[in-house]
């Protein structure tokens, strides 16, 4: 990589990162939510993903030692969220749901776009294993 050395910590923080942030997406029950007073509520999950992205985010900002260790890090982080989107996400329906309501499911679009997503990571990956990088 150009002389320069990968910061494996960088990485391995920001996939643990990741791996917390998929945690909150399957764990915190969608009927949660947080009463600011008055008439102001929102919900706990939305709260606890927004801010697990933002905390994703400043990390890879504040924490930088070499662009090429970045972008192996959000690389690394983004195949964490490819997996655990085709491992955990339900492209079929339901057994219960109606006829009707089954028509509707977005488990087919989701599963093009899941594809699609794949391919764009196998690119970023083939560019890591490349010979030279430069």
């Amino acid at each position: 990589m150009n002389g320069t050395t990968v910061r494996f910590r960088t990485v391995f923080v920001g996939i643990i990162l990741t791996v917390l942030w998929i945690c909150s997406f399957l764990f915190i029950k969608p009927t949660l939510e947080i009463q600011f007073g008055g008439p102001i509520n929102m919900n706990f999950k939305l709260f606890v993903v927004l801010l697990g992205l933002l905390i994703i985010v400043f990390y890879h900002i504040f924490d930088r030692p070499n662009p090429e260790t970045t972008k192996l890090s959000l690389t690394a982080a983004l195949t964490v969220v490819w997996l655990s989107l085709i491992i955990f996400y339900p492209f079929n329906p339901p057994p219960t749901l109606s006829d009707t309501q089954a028509a509707t499911w977005p488990g087919g679009a989701m599963g093009f776009f899941t594809l699609i997503a794949g391919l764009g990571i196998s690119v970023l990956w083939v560019r890591f294993f490349a010979d030279e990088i430069g």
